[in-house]
């Protein structure tokens, strides 16, 4: 049983280890496979608005071409444009294979696969892109579209005008990249696309929508290539060559950076995103392998009176102190194979639960490269090291004389120590759960609080340019007899097809305002509340808009507002109504201002445009597989081309809380995983007290001892462990846990219920787990206990 006990738990701790190993080398080992990874770097160009700025990655056509030809330092550059308008491509010799696409097609440079080191399978590097109108795709794209057979030479219809001849396949982006496609097409085709052409005409070093990156002679150099790319944006403004404008108040600072290719993931764009919970889930995971080490040297220590008289026979027959400790340390070390090789299987089985969880796909082959492996071994050893010092010390310390005069005391292998592991183990198990139920209840009050409109019932239906006749598609949406209302927006996500503008406040620094171009349907459909309503048709037209209350306050427009001029961006406007706030961004910020644009012609507007959203609030309690189903059946009369999609309301709302809920449910496995931890120790240490004091047990019984009074005797010393565990762990969580609720502008209380909550359910366990122990002890017959003595 012991055994089994030590194997199993630092098994636990060994798979935990190796999971959260695996996904933080992961997420540092992103673009570091290119070859030249260490001289690449991406370019952007830091970008103001009102007092914010951040780093623009994206660059106008001419950016590369031209530091390339003006800077001696950059050897090579490429340029990648993503699709953001979506094409129709198709298979002409395939009738099923006929796809929208969007931005996992790139156009890009032709020396796009001898620059980065993706790996061609089919097709030269140095000649798959050289003419327009080629195209690379990857295995996945060319099983989609062409099935088992090559499709290297055949052609693929782009938008029913454009030939695309494949030109080779590569690999798959390894899950580790940055850069995800299906399609490379190249970039010389863009020019005689006729969509695409608006994005060519910025002839300056400015920001725009190509990814640039320059491969330097020297990383020393790149502090002299920013400062090369400033002198050449200034100096194309200074000719007044410029022709595209910063919109919406937004400012050019003429300052560039060189981001290196490694470390575009971990300080790029999506960061925040990437790293938020990357050393949480390292410390925890550290934690969990510390506690599975204390579980196993406290109960190696433990059973050391069993091996106390050999350790004294061996030293009056001469053995010395580091012969004995090297055969406790070679002991220790079969045990830690055995572990690891347990830990090794769980990890394989649940490797997979794990990165779901918190949404990293992590390819398998990536477990097998060096790093991995090595690390793997380090951990071993690591392991091996820690997990026998302790107990041989203490085995081959042993004096004797005490041993063999049966001078051993209860204190024999470290009573304190073992006490202290056992705080240790409840102290992390406690701070766990009180994390685990302090974030469940944050989740749960940001998905019931009062967001300023009605998100039940609502779906949300995307449409593209392939839509065809949006307004008639939209109509027959709104006869379905469970429909009770359409209106369209812009965002498949909710808010987030916001414009930015700038509005000018007397006396103050120019506010940012947020605003969203709909239908004058959707406020009704989204329920949201007016402040001072709109008469008539005011609103209805560019002149006009429709502020929140948050917007009127920072204007200073007092109340009433409706007929006041504003100046918002270059123009002066209306308002002509006041929403009451609500929240259109996540509940992690504070509400900010806001305005609609009502467009009078939306269906008009929105099928020239590039597409939208069709927001459709249903009846409640209605069969909604047979509902979308019928929509279903509407949308692709309307369009074949691109497949239907939906997404309900409440559900984009909550898809802000994403990184919250990978933290809760991992937080939760963590949880189990500690306790279960703690309780088999501690269900080990009270199996093992309780045979040490089996003579005692039965003397006390003999004497008229009850058996609740010896089980509440064999518990109380395992119990207070807990309690000053408990102790330690509540300041310290409610300090954590403080900080972090720092990060929501909507946040719930830090309640006593969930301390004593989680308190009561630890010592309950912990109880449990002592008694069941105990009490078997308690009932044994001392008879039989006292007839070897």
């Amino acid at each position: 049983m012991y055994s089994l006990i030590n194997v199993g738990c630092l098994a636990i701790g060994i798979a935990v280890a190796m999971t959260v190993m695996v996904y933080v080398l992961h997420e540092h080992s992103y673009d570091g496979w290119h070859k030249n990874a260490s001289r690449i770097y991406a370019v952007s160009t830091t970008e103001k608005f009102g007092n914010s700025s951040w780093p623009d990655y994206g660059q106008s056509y001419l950016t590369g071409p031209m530091i390339r030809q003006s800077d001696p330092a950059v050897g090579s550059m490429v340029r990648v444009f993503q699709n953001q308008l979506g094409v129709d491509l198709r298979n002409p010799g395939l009738a099923d294979a006929h796809f929208r696409e969007g931005y996992d097609l790139w156009f890009a440079d032709s020396n796009f696969f001898s620059f980065f080191s993706f790996r061609l399978l089919r097709g030269n590097a140095a000649t798959v892109l050289a003419r327009p109108y080629t195209v690379v795709l990857t295995e996945k794209t060319a099983k989609k579209y062409f099935g088992a057979a090559d499709p290297v030479g055949k052609t693929l219809v782009m938008d029913e005008k454009y030939q695309l001849e494949v030109m080779g396949v590569t690999a798959d982006p390894p899950s580790n990249s940055s850069s995800q496609f299906d399609f490379i097409v190249s970039l010389s085709s863009l020019p005689a696309v006729e969509k695409f052409k608006p994005y060519l005409a910025d002839q300056q070093v400015h920001r725009g929508s190509f990814k640039t990156w320059l491969l330097l002679n020297s990383g020393a150099d790149v502090h002299m290539v920013e400062e090369s790319l400033a002198r050449l944006s200034m100096r194309a403004e200074a000719k007044e060559i410029r022709q595209t404008e910063t919109g919406y108040g937004m400012e050019d600072t003429h300052q560039y950076g060189l981001l290196p290719l490694a470390d575009t993931h971990l300080k790029g764009a999506s960061a925040v995103v990437n790293t938020r919970y990357l050393d949480v889930f390292s410390l925890v995971a550290g934690l969990i392998l510390l506690l599975a080490l204390a579980n196993y040297m406290s109960l190696s220590t433990a059973r050391s009176a069993i091996r106390a008289k050999e350790v004294g026979v061996r030293k009056v027959l001469g053995a010395q102190r580091p012969r004995i400790a090297a055969q406790f340390y070679v002991e220790s070390t079969v045990f830690t194979l055995l572990s690891f090789f347990a830990g090794g299987i769980l990890f394989l089985l649940f490797r997979s639960y794990f990165f779901h969880l918190i949404g990293v796909p992590v390819d398998r082959r990536f477990i097998g490269e060096p790093v991995v492996i090595g690390t793997f071994m380090g951990l071993l050893l690591l392991v091996i090291a820690v997990s026998g010092s302790y107990p041989a010390l203490v085995l081959s310390g042993f004096r004797p004389v005490a041993v063999l005069y049966g001078k051993m005391s209860r204190q024999l292998g470290g009573e304190r120590v073992r006490k202290g592991f056992i705080v240790l183990q409840f102290t992390i198990s406690m701070g766990l759960a009180i994390g685990s139920f302090v974030i469940g209840k944050q989740l749960y009050h940001m998905r019931h609080t009062e967001i300023g409109f009605d998100r039940e019932n609502v779906v949300i239906l995307p449409f593209g340019s392939t839509m065809l006749h949006y307004g008639a598609y939209k109509q027959a949406v709104a006869t379905i007899p469970a429909v009770v209302k359409v209106a369209t927006g812009p965002s498949f996500k909710l808010f987030q097809g916001t414009t930015i503008q700038m509005v000018d406040v007397p006396g103050k620094a120019p506010v940012p305002l947020n605003g969203m171009f709909v239908d004058s349907t959707l406020i009704p459909l989204l329920g949201i509340k007016w402040k001072e309503e709109p008469v008539g048709k005011a609103g209805l037209d560019p002149q006009h808009i429709l502020l929140n209350e948050t917007a009127v306050a920072a204007f200073g427009l007092g109340s009433p507002a409706m007929g006041r001029q504003i100046k918002v961006g270059e123009k002066m406007v209306t308002v002509a109504g006041v929403m009451k706030d609500f929240n259109f961004k996540s509940l992690h910020m504070q509400i900010e201002p806001f305005e609609f644009d009502i467009i009078p012609d939306a269906d008009k507007f929105f099928d020239a445009a590039y597409g939208g959203c069709l927001y459709v609030r249903i009846e409640p309690h209605v069969n909604v597989p047979t509902l979308l189903e019928a929509i279903k059946k509407i949308y692709t009369s309307f369009d074949s081309r691109t497949p239907f999609e939906y997404q309900f309301l409440d559900q984009a709302f909550d898809s802000n809380l994403k990184l919250e809920d990978r933290l809760a449910g991992m937080v939760s496995v963590f949880t189990v995983i500690t306790v279960l931890i703690s309780c088999l120790g501690l269900f080990g240490l009270a199996t093992f007290s309780a045979q040490q004091r089996m003579r005692e047990i039965g003397i006390r019984k003999v004497l008229g001892a009850s058996v609740a009074s010896i089980g509440a005797l064999l518990s109380k010393d395992f119990l207070r462990p807990v309690l000053l565990a408990i102790g330690i762990a509540c300041p310290v969580s409610w300090w954590v846990m403080h900080k972090w609720l720092d990060n929501f502008a909507y946040r719930t209380s830090l309640s006593w219920w969930v301390f004593g909550g989680a308190a009561l359910g630890l010592v309950l366990v912990a109880l449990g787990t002592v008694l069941s122990r105990s009490l078997r002890a308690a009932r044994a017959n001392p008879v039989e206990n006292l007839r070897a003595e």
